[in-house]
């Protein structure tokens, strides 16, 4: 990754990847005036019950859908063995000291992320751009993490800044977002499951 680059880290399943994740990919890109967008495709999720498709097939399915020259498709959790992403945030660092990240998500997991593994250490290590998803808008901006972090946002008309920015920060934007998600593709058997080896 380029020196000095803002790089958007957009971390989860991708069980399956979807219009959605590049919609929002996109957005994020212009939104946060970043140079790239990372789509880190872990292994699996820690707080997900059933394990995902084989990540051979999810990389195979984001790297088919993918058509936009600064959206990078990394299995790096994989590679490095990280579990969760405040390890998977101090590893890039490590390894890409002079780059700004900038970690992405929806609302829906600003609405638990104080569920996550060490998410205040995520929140004081890397700004954190949260993109709103239909029907979460209420419950992310109510959330524990957006009351405790409330002095750290920045608002949504500055937006731009917030890859330039020094944690703690965190953005919220509303934007026209796709009502697609991973789940309602394998419910619809679209996408097989990953009880396969």
């Amino acid at each position: 990754m380029p020196k000095g680059a803002r790089v958007g880290l957009l971390g989860g399943s991708f069980d399956p990847p979807h219009e959605g994740h590049l919609h929002l990919s996109r957005e994020a890109l212009k939104r946060f005036d970043l140079d790239l967008v990372v789509w880190l495709i872990s292994p699996g999720n820690p707080l997900k019950p059933n394990p995902p498709a084989p990540l051979t097939d999810r990389m195979a399915a984001a790297r088919a859908l993918v058509d936009h020259p600064r959206i990078l498709i990394s299995d790096f959790e994989s590679r490095s063995g990280t579990r969760y992403t405040a390890q998977t945030l101090a590893s890039l660092q490590q390894r890409y000291r002079d780059v700004r990240f900038v970690w992405l998500m929806g609302a829906d997991n600003l609405a638990q992320f104080h569920l996550w593994e060490n998410w205040r250490g995520i929140l004081e290590t890397v700004p954190v751009g949260v993109l709103a998803r239909p029907g979460l808008r209420i419950a992310a901006r109510s959330s524990p993490t957006a009351r405790m972090f409330r002095g750290a946002r920045i608002p949504a008309g500055a937006s731009r800044l917030l890859g330039r920015a020094d944690a703690p920060a965190w953005c919220f934007v509303n934007i026209p977002m796709m009502d697609v998600s991973s789940s309602a593709i394998r419910a619809m058997g679209r996408w097989a499951t990953g009880r396969k080896s």
